[in-house]
């Protein structure tokens, strides 16, 4: 099992509020200075097919609930935006990187002070890529898309080629979706690109629980053999009676131990918030 010392994982606070559930948040006190540091959450919500203003009403509520809490960056599922499923439909609902939805999000942003990483279907010509998007008041930052479709996916997205690096609030952050940590080479290509954080959106239905039983093995192995930090969230998967299981919003540390989970009290869609510091890079001494 993948998950360090458990003891590590301290999940402090558990609130609700209309309309939203469960909420973790964690607090890790470091007092070495200087330090760069980003808070991060990562969101775990539904994102419903067939209903791109539903889903934008969703992201926003939630972008707003982890500014509250304190959050430098937002994290979205995989498609958040488009919803996720394997039909030649999902390319009507489309939408280019300077398209409506993405205006609205840079609206969003400046606003609340905030950046906003969400996925979405992107339309680009005759293409369709599955995109995450990083966007702030001013725009988009940059996005990725993805590389390494799952089995299916190839019949209704086109891939990606890039392995883009980009520097937010002085770390440098990438991109790997869903599929793309299930092997080492996208990890390894962000890590050669000089990333220290990759964000790890997903559309798959993850359950918390498989994070500390051994059925995500690979979520630590990407995180300790690049050391880099992990922040990783899941759509919530629907129970047999269609009503919203725990999403899965998670943190792993480079050495790869499991720092921050949804909570166990949690249930439906959920979020947890976590301050990343990392060191100033070293300089060599001047001869």
């Amino acid at each position: 099992m993948h998950i360090g010392n458990l003891r590590r994982l301290v999940a402090v606070l558990t609130f609700a509020a209309p309309g939203l559930v469960g909420c973790s948040t964690t607090h890790h006190e470091n007092r070495l200075d200087p330090l760069r540091q980003l808070t991060v959450a990562a969101v775990s919500c539904e994102s419903r097919t067939r209903d791109v203003p539903g889903n934008l009403a969703r992201i926003e509520a939630w972008a707003r609930r982890a500014t509250a809490a304190g959050a430098d960056l937002v994290l979205f599922p995989e498609t958040a935006i488009s919803g996720w499923w394997a039909s030649r439909e999902i390319r009507a609902y489309a939408e280019p990187l300077d398209g409506p939805s993405v205006r609205r999000l840079t609206d969003l942003a400046r606003e609340l002070s905030v950046i906003i990483c969400v996925g979405m279907t992107e339309g680009d010509g005759d293409r369709a890529f599955i995109t995450q998007a990083i966007v702030d008041g001013h725009g988009v930052l940059g996005a990725h898309r993805k590389i390494e479709l799952a089995p299916g996916e190839e019949k209704h997205w086109d891939p990606g080629n890039d392995a883009n690096v980009f520097d937010i609030r002085g770390l440098r952050v990438g991109i790997a979706i869903c599929y793309e940590s299930v092997h080492p080479n996208i990890c390894a290509k962000l890590r050669a690109n000089g990333a220290e954080v990759i964000l790890a959106p997903y559309a798959n239905g993850t359950d918390p629980d498989e994070l500390t039983t051994g059925r995500r093995p690979y979520t630590y192995a990407r995180a300790k053999e690049n050391g880099v930090w992990y922040v990783a969230c899941d759509a919530p998967a629907h129970d047999e009676n269609r009503r919203l299981r725990r999403g899965a919003a998670y943190v792993i540390n480079p050495a790869g131990e499991l720092v921050a989970l949804t909570s166990p009290e949690a249930t439906g869609e959920n979020m947890v918030v976590h301050t990343i510091r990392i060191p100033p890079p070293t300089s060599s001494p001047a001869r």
